[in-house]
């Protein structure tokens, strides 16, 4: 009777895992050494300066919470799930020696390759001298390292904001290589998540006072970076001996990003919110309110409206660009009498509407759009749909032709001849309350 086979203990697995991972690392330090140190590289290489190699190699990124800093474990599983597979598929172009490695293969095998090309000078076997006269000057050629790094600080730096809310935990990761003194031999590639909650205050706004949240990011090579705004930017007077203010969210900002900003994820909305105050663009209404271009992969999609408050700005409220106080949504009432609750009820305060519809593909309204300074949208809408996201049976465009009058012979070529509509009186002026709330 044939015996059952015993199951591997949880040793062997792992003597096997490293076995496979050792004969991996090999095949490819043999790969990269040929292209970047010269064919006779490896093979001149004693079995005894292999075994050295491999012991001083360079591991794995390890991801952790940097010392002192709280990271919840459910960022952590997701920085690792979606970091990982990217440094396995980002490419790092060796232009200089005609090849490219993916971001993990560098900092793993190429850099150990680099390290172990500087102790070649003080080495003294059989063949070091036709090792040290092909090996290129390989490991002294710091524009590699330098340039891995910069991109591998874009990722963490992408990654970190990712993780982000305004609002909650501020996230970013920082690269560094340390020595492994104990449990192993080697360098360790250690990418350690650090984390801050900003702080949160009290502004008095129309007599009330309401908690507002510091806007901040954080970025693999500077760290945490708080947002503010040049006061010669906002036309404060003495503009040039007044600092730089610091910038505040309402928590009333955020819900109406989240409503009308409503087809893209919740981070990618704030990602974007922080760039547009980075780079801020500053707009005045008809009311002298304060307004801040929002835009979405460089497509405006919007304002925020920001007061100057105890000496800090503090975002008030998010606008969607067709939304009545917004330059753009004058114009579009100018064009085609179309007031706030002819927008709302048309739904055209909401990106989702714009986005997963056939407006884009309308002529009449792109021109409606384009004619009210919305060509963001319809730019965003080229972008977003290049993807085939679109839902063929989500059309309103008929609707706000059917709304306006407008027929489908007879578009006219100056919208402000709009016939067919019974709204073009002057609409009431929106108080300046109704403004500051949105």
């Amino acid at each position: 009777m044939a015996q059952r086979k015993k199951k591997p203990s949880g040793h062997q697995l792992q003597a096997i895992a490293q076995a496979h991972y050792k004969n991996e690392f090999m095949r490819k330090l043999k790969i990269i050494s040929v292209r970047c140190c010269g064919k006779e590289f490896y093979d001149l290489l004693p079995p005894e300066e292999l075994n050295f190699i491999y012991a001083s190699r360079c591991h794995p990124f390890k991801i952790v919470p940097a010392d002192g800093h709280l990271v919840a474990d459910k960022v952590l599983s997701s920085i690792k799930e979606l970091l990982l597979p990217m440094l396995k598929t980002k490419k790092l172009t060796l232009s200089k020696y005609g090849t490219e490695l993916s971001l993990e293969d560098y900092f793993t095998v190429g850099l150990t390759l680099q390290n172990y090309s500087k102790m070649i000078i003080d080495k003294d076997f059989r063949n070091v001298d036709r090792i040290k006269s092909i090996s290129n000057d390989f490991g002294y050629d710091e524009e590699i390292f330098d340039a891995g790094v910069i991109q591998l600080q874009g990722l963490l730096s992408t990654l970190g904001c990712w993780e982000s809310i305004i609002g909650g935990y501020t996230y970013w990761i920082d690269y560094t290589l340390k020595l492994i003194e104990t449990h192993g031999t080697g360098i360790q590639n250690v990418l350690e998540i650090y984390s801050h909650k900003p702080e949160s205050i009290r502004i008095k706004i129309n007599g009330t006072f309401r908690p507002v949240v510091k806007l901040g990011c954080g970025f693999s090579e500077t760290g945490l970076e708080w947002i503010t705004l040049q006061s010669s930017l906002l036309k404060i007077n003495n503009a040039t001996f007044h600092p730089p203010l610091n910038v505040y969210f309402q928590s009333h900002t955020l819900k109406r990003m989240a409503e009308r900003i409503d087809c893209i994820p919740v981070p990618l909305a704030h990602i974007n919110a922080i760039a547009s105050f980075r780079d801020a663009r500053v707009f005045y209404d008809n009311y002298r309110n304060m307004l801040i271009e929002y835009r979405i992969l460089d497509c405006k999609a919007g304002y925020f409206r920001v007061d100057v408050v105890d000496g800090v700005a503090v975002v008030r409220t998010f606008l969607f660009l067709t939304q009545s106080g917004t330059p753009e949504g004058q114009l579009l009432w100018k064009n085609t009498g179309l007031q706030k609750l002819d927008t709302k009820y048309l739904v055209m305060d909401k990106l989702s509407s714009f986005m997963f519809s056939d407006v884009g593909d309308n002529n009449r309204i792109r021109k409606i759009l384009q004619d009210s300074g919305c060509q963001g949208l319809l730019d965003l809408y080229a972008i977003i749909n290049t993807n085939g996201v679109r839902h063929s049976n989500h059309s309103i465009s008929s609707m706000m032709l059917d709304y306006l009058g407008i027929s489908d012979h007879h578009f006219p070529e100056d919208l402000n001849d709009l016939t067919g509509c019974d709204n073009f009186s002057e609409p009431e002026k929106v108080n300046a309350e109704n403004a500051r709330t949105g």
